[in-house]
């Protein structure tokens, strides 16, 4: 997976992050599978809170959370339990992706803030390549990087959005949160499947 070859097949791609659309599937996924989805995203968060323990272990149980969404929207049955499933298949590599990317992102935040806000969002997909396409961290890194560069200006609307649209859930006394950050998180793996899910075969 960290061949020259396969990071440009994926470059060269003629995808788009079309943010309408995302949004529309993901809240579809949220309606068919709204205890699922909304349970295992609250435990996974709830667990990221606990001190020390929660954030070393944060990129694992994000990325289990990244890859249970992956399965659903693939039509796999899947549990709460299988937001630990970083654990298992790519433990150190999803560690690794985290330090790393919020280390290059806070030294390009220091050196020069744009630097920090381009590798904040090239990175985006870095966590779900890891656990999902089983790629060592750099590599993920790389790839999602180089790919988000054809695409930077809307991949960073697409954060914005999103980091609005889960934000919009706190203004109903918090409850809502409940709802807008898993719908979020579809959206975005939409976005994820669309730029590096299998190619569409044409018939």
């Amino acid at each position: 997976m960290d061949s020259v070859e396969t990071i440009e097949q994926y470059v060269q791609r003629r995808a788009t992050v079309d943010i309408s659309s995302a949004l529309s599937r993901g809240w579809a996924l949220m309606r068919a599978n709204m205890p699922i989805l909304v349970g295992a995203s609250l435990l996974a968060w709830l667990m990221t809170c606990v001190p020390v323990v929660g954030w070393l272990l944060g990129f694992v149980l994000l990325g289990g959370l990244d890859y249970l969404f992956l399965r659903r929207m693939r039509g796999e049955t899947v549990e709460i339990g299988d937001i630990f499933a970083g654990f298992n298949l790519a433990f150190l590599n999803l560690v690794m992706c985290g330090l790393v990317k919020c280390l290059l992102i806070c030294l390009g935040l220091i050196a020069c803030i744009l630097p920090g806000i381009y590798l904040g969002v090239g990175y985006v997909f870095a966590i779900p390549l890891v656990i999902d396409k089983k790629m060592d961290f750099w590599p993920a890194m790389e790839l999602s990087r180089q790919v988000v560069h054809k695409h930077w200006w809307s991949t960073f609307a697409l954060v914005i959005v999103l980091a609005l649209v889960a934000f919009a859930g706190f203004l109903v006394c918090g409850v809502g949160a409940l709802i807008t950050i898993p719908l979020a998180s579809a959206a975005f793996l939409y976005v994820y499947e669309d730029l590096f899910g299998a190619p569409v075969v044409a018939q």
